[in-house]
């Protein structure tokens, strides 16, 4: 049977003094049924990484790395003039970083949605040799992410046709907000979901709708239909796991980030709402496999 592991993310957590907040929400979040930890090392030394594989040890929590390929975070105008080989050059150093992680998942935002498909298509070849030359072959999965190569279904399409043996993170939130459509109202995008799911190594299961990448209120009537796509997308990801990989783990992250991601002046802070997705969607990820 499939084993479902829940990774929290970090996102939007101050890490406090000594990461000593961080200390007291691993200790939580184990309590909560978390399996492990994702973590941006961004900016982070690697005094300040050796520190949070520390405490995650003593909590007993594994970790998941979100790293980027170029411009990490975001944090200013993005570079101009960045190639594939640019990118996969960063990448490598951001890999060589993570090893002090220890991470069971890399998730890592590739690319550039300015690139055309077939520098996609050679940056993602290249990052598959950088993966294995680094030793991290199998655990990197590419996010479908904004702003990154994968940043429509379309796109990604195309590449994993000519990539076949490359992971992706689902998070098609981001793919709702591009396309300005649930992805399930036509074949085209239909047989596209179905494509990528084979390629599925980490979710992040986070609802959207078609104007937000992020829904406040996942159990609200008003979001019916947006809840059963995204609930059946994962639904289809899991059994898929089981049926051809029953002795595998499957790993996801309930993926709520803070403001501008969340509006202001909601039923749940965003903290909160990762967490009762958390628990609900586990339990309906269980279902699927018990």
């Amino acid at each position: 049977m499939v084993v479902i592991k829940r990774f929290r993310t970090l996102w939007g957590i101050e890490p406090g003094p000594q990461q000593s907040n961080w200390r007291k929400r691993f200790i939580g979040w184990k309590e909560h049924g978390y399996s492990g930890i994702e973590i941006d090392l961004a900016g982070m030394s690697p005094e300040e990484l050796q520190l949070t594989r520390s405490i995650a040890d003593e909590v007993g929590l594994e970790i998941s790395v979100l790293l980027f390929s170029s411009w990490p975070q975001y944090a200013g105008p993005r570079p101009a003039g960045l190639t594939p080989e640019d990118h996969v050059e960063f990448f490598r150093g951001q890999l060589k970083l993570a090893h002090i992680l220890k991470p069971v998942r890399i998730n890592a935002q590739s690319g550039a949605d300015h690139f055309t498909w077939d520098e996609s298509v050679r940056f993602f070849q290249l990052a598959l040799k950088v993966e294995k030359e680094e030793g991290f072959d199998g655990r990197v999965c590419h996010e479908t992410h904004r702003n990154r190569s994968l940043f429509n279904p379309y796109a990604t399409d195309y590449v994993l046709q000519r990539v076949p043996e490359l992971k992706i993170t689902t998070d098609i939130s981001h793919w709702v907000v591009v396309s300005e459509r649930l992805l399930d109202q036509n074949e085209e995008d239909a047989a596209i979901l179905t494509r990528i799911i084979p390629h599925v190594g980490h979710i992040h299961a986070r609802m959207g709708t078609t104007q937000s990448s992020q829904c406040p209120e996942p159990l609200n009537p008003v979001f019916t239909a947006e809840r059963e796509f995204f609930e059946k997308f994962w639904v289809r990801i899991v059994k898929h796991r089981q049926e051809t990989e029953p002795e595998s783990n499957l790993t996801w992250v309930p993926e709520y980030g803070p403001y501008p991601y969340h509006p202001i002046n909601t039923a749940q802070t965003f903290d909160e709402l990762a967490d009762s997705e958390g628990k609900r969607l586990d339990a309906l990820f269980a279902s699927v496999v018990a």
